[in-house]
């Protein structure tokens, strides 16, 4: 998992020239990249062509030592968008519209600074929500309209603080309702009773806020039942968030899965193994990274609409290739050279031989098996370690990425040092706020980054009476990460009837967990 993470630089932006056309442009390629990036415009056009960087295999070198530079000799894309208005700052995006710095997320419109969003408007701070319209710093909600710091929420509207609600509406700081509403900390109120008091609270005063979330984090922690497992329609299934999958093991953040294992954003799929962002009908697949609609294909990067392939980086529609770079509606090419069927099978099968002769040596040097069969090294990855989302999930220090021979970038755009200009402070009511706020840079709270507010955040958080944050976005999406259960397993007991179960709650963590059985006996 480590590994395929290094190869995803998901929200990392910079600015830098098209290596075809000298245009300026945002792409996930920092401007001193030793790839070739082309505008993803120009990349899918016919102005350049792939195989012209064809070459033979030396069977006097490694396999990977050469793949590596047939990735470094072909052009990489941008960006990875499409039909998109008004939303450049993306990555991973398709039709949004009006949206800015939204990741994995696509048929958006208005929505800003959220990662894994789907058919959202107007949200803001949002992971993992689908379908809803109105959301302030939601995580994993769907089909609602008008929530604040809400998790795991279905189905609800006009609510602060809830945590696996579901039909409920007029609701602040619940856990665990059901089709409920004017209540506050899962106590009933008359309509009344519930607009005075939350009038009395003032939702966009941050100390008062801040106060009543503490209340409201204390007691859903001691109260609280948590389902093993965060999911519906599954059968025979381990792993979390993850809906309408059978016979299924440790898969994450997917849906619509069958017969597959270890895989993450994956959607649509069936018979695939070891891959993050596997989607659309893709069968067959093992150790991939970025895959749309391939069938039986292995090791890939980046590649599409593919079938029949090992090792392909950036290549779309093709069929029997091996070890090729960019490619496009190609058949029987290795290292990006045209073969005739009899000889693209032949010289396949002794590359093959080759590689499984060659000793693949870890990072400190020790025999790590041979070379056929091994997934793409994180140290032929083309972004720094940082970059990826293997940085968000498997943090390491600069010295610890270095020493396993894998890459770190120092000058990251926009998060590599403190603002060292005046420190401009926030008022701690939204009501104070002037227009003006657009134009300062602010300083994050927790890492001292420099961030700013941009007018249609601001107009959202006054929407909402919400005060303005403090940390940078950066943080603010790590916080929120953090707040999700960690993509690992653990052994324990239901605390209700000892059933044994799988569950990403570790035995030693505080919140009372049951297996489904119990949990919906206590919840419904």
């Amino acid at each position: 998992m480590q590994g395929r993470f290094a190869w995803r630089n998901e929200r990392k932006l910079y600015h830098r020239k098209c290596d075809l056309t000298g245009k300026q442009i945002i792409s996930v390629y920092a401007p001193d990249s030793p790839y070739k990036v082309y505008d993803q415009h120009e990349w899918h056009t016919d102005k350049w062509d792939a195989l012209e960087q064809g070459r033979d295999f030396d069977f006097n070198r490694p396999f990977f030592e050469q793949f590596d530079e047939m990735m470094r000799s072909t052009p990489k894309i941008s960006v990875f968008t499409s039909q998109n208005v008004n939303s450049d700052y993306t990555n991973g995006a398709q039709q949004d519209k009006n949206c800015h710095m939204i990741f994995v997320a696509d048929h958006n419109e208005d929505c800003y600074f959220s990662y894994a969003i789907d058919s959202c408007k107007d949200c803001l701070e949002c992971l993992n929500c689908v379908r809803s319209t109105l959301l302030v710093e939601c995580i994993d909600c769907s089909e609602s309209y008008n929530l604040a710091f809400c998790e795991k929420s279905h189905n609800c509207r006009d609510s602060f603080f809830l945590s696996d609600c579901k039909n409920c509406s007029d609701c602040f700081g619940c856990w665990g309702l059901r089709g409920k509403q004017y209540h506050i900390f899962n106590e009933p109120h008359t309509k009344q009773e519930y607009v005075r008091k939350l009038a009395e609270l003032n939702t966009g005063n941050l100390p008062t806020l801040r106060a009543a979330e503490s209340v409201y984090r204390k007691k859903a922690a001691a109260r609280q039942i948590h389902q093993y497992i965060d999911g519906n329609g599954n059968e025979n299934v381990t792993g979390d968030h993850i809906v309408n999958c059978g016979n299924c093991i440790e898969c994450y953040d997917s849906a619509d899965l069958e017969d597959c294992g270890y895989l993450i954003f994956s959607f649509k799929s069936k018979d695939c193994y070891d891959g993050h962002v596997v989607v659309d009908k893709c069968e067959l697949t093992y150790g991939t990274i970025s895959t749309i609609h391939q069938y039986n294909t292995q090791f890939t990067f980046v590649s599409f609409y593919s079938k029949n392939s090992q090792y392909l980086d950036h290549c779309q529609y093709c069929e029997d290739c091996f070890a090729c770079s960019s490619l496009t509606r190609k058949r029987f090419c290795i290292f990006n050279k045209q073969y005739t069927e009899a000889e693209y099978r032949a010289l396949r099968a002794r590359i093959i031989e080759h590689m499984k002769k060659t000793p693949l040596r870890s990072p400190s040097g020790s025999f790590a098996g041979q070379e056929w069969g091994q997934p793409l090294p994180p140290e032929l990855s083309p972004f720094g370690y940082n970059e990826t989302v293997a940085q968000e999930y498997f943090p390491l220090t600069k010295r610890e990425v270095l020493n396993r021979h894998w890459r770190w970038r120092d000058d990251i755009e926009g998060q590599t040092s403190a603002y060292q200009g005046p420190v401009h402070q926030l008022p701690p009511d939204i009501k104070d706020v002037s227009d003006d706020i657009t134009k300062k840079i602010l300083q994050c709270e927790k890492t001292g980054k420099a961030y700013k507010i941009i007018p249609e955040e601001l107009r959202l958080y006054r929407e909402h009476k919400l005060p303005l944050p403090r940390l940078s976005f950066e943080q603010r999406h790590l916080d929120r990460i953090s707040r999700r259960n960690p993509r690992k397993l653990w052994s324990r007991q239901c605390m209700k009837c000892s059933k044994d179960i799988q569950t990403t709650y570790a035995p030693e963590r505080p919140e009372i967990v049951y297996c489904e059985e119990c949990y919906l006996k206590e919840v419904y």
